[in-house]
């Protein structure tokens, strides 16, 4: 979403930074097999969902981390708050080359392209070049130059801002590979939330992130091999209900994408689903047993089979690291 630099360095972290836990992935070098993993949990009222609101213990933390870990003066790649990523197609003049996209949609914000946030960051992304369409993905700009300026204080060197899904879907392209004129609905189940994006031949056409209404205190976490385990310390099934409701919605977003996008003429051809929630068996056993669409899980074995290190919670942080720097 955003370079703040055109310099390209292997040594770099990619931080995923949420309500719950820092986790980051250390480069010293451009080969992924010789990264390192970290996890660091966190305690109640520094984030309120997506919104920082203690800079001052973050910057605590987050000074001391760069100590223990060693990554001083290293460039940061993170993600963008789910839930303030909105996505938006537009028309363009043919002779506006796909390089000048993000030019033409900052001279036209607020008069042909409009946006519900001022100063918003952006990316564009031109899936088809010289059709005259492209895909505007854009966030306000408050929260991410929070985490931004924080990094900056630290002697760290913030260069990409990614958008969650774009960063998984990078993944899958250039792993388990998604197939040429196929539909796919990719899910992510987090403790707080589920990211759902609908993707086909490069081109998101949807995105959506669904938090579950949850309160932090309830999730209980231990350290096992150097990573945090959560557990629900309550009514399992106060928590599953919730789970089945976003299953719900996910039934009401194959139905608008087949019936109101498509007309009836177009369907989502498979589901991805992985993530990090404790629940993730019940939540593909759930999904199978409501859904004709194939479902594909893919859990910690599918991605070893590609990064021996790494596990399926660890896919958004492998697609940041992908990217390539514009």
């Amino acid at each position: 979403m955003f370079n703040r630099f055109k310099k390209k360095s292997n040594r770099y972290v990619a931080f995923d930074v949420n309500e719950y836990l820092i986790r980051a992935i250390v480069m010293n070098t451009s080969d992924i097999k010789q990264a390192t993993i970290y996890e660091y949990p966190l305690n109640s009222g520094i984030f309120e969902g997506d919104i920082l609101v203690d800079e001052m213990v973050l910057y605590d933390i987050l000074k001391k981390l760069v100590q223990e870990w060693e990554v001083k003066r290293y460039d940061v790649r993170f993600f963008v708050p789910d839930s303030s990523v909105m996505m938006k197609s537009f028309e363009h003049p043919s002779d506006v080359s796909t390089e000048k996209l993000k030019s033409y949609v900052e001279m036209e914000l607020g008069r042909t392209i409009h946006l519900p946030f001022n100063q918003p960051l952006i990316d564009v992304y031109d899936y088809l070049p010289n059709d005259g369409e492209a895909t505007l993905f854009a966030a306000p700009s408050e929260e991410i130059n929070k985490l931004a300026g924080l990094l900056d204080d630290l002697s760290l060197h913030p260069t990409i801002a990614d958008v969650r899904p774009l960063s998984s879907i990078r993944f899958f392209e250039k792993t388990i590979g998604l197939a040429k004129g196929k539909s796919y609905l990719i899910s992510e189940w987090a403790l707080d939330g589920v990211s759902i994006s609908i993707y086909k031949d490069r081109k998101v056409e949807f995105l959506r992130h669904q938090p579950i209404d949850i309160s932090k205190e309830k999730w209980k976490f231990i350290l096992d091999n150097n990573q945090h385990q959560f557990t629900y310390n309550g009514n399992i099934e106060e928590y599953r209900g919730q789970l089945l409701d976003q299953i719900a919605e996910l039934d009401r977003i194959l139905n608008f994408y087949r019936f109101s996008l498509y007309k009836g003429e177009r369907a989502v051809d498979e589901i991805i689903v992985f993530g990090c929630s404790p629940e993730m068996d019940y939540i593909v056993s759930e999904m199978r047993s409501s859904f004709n669409t194939p479902i594909q899980y893919i859990n910690d074995g599918k991605v070893q089979a590609f990064h021996a290190n790494f596990s399926s919670k660890d896919i958004p942080l492998i697609g940041l690291i992908y990217r390539e720097e514009q």
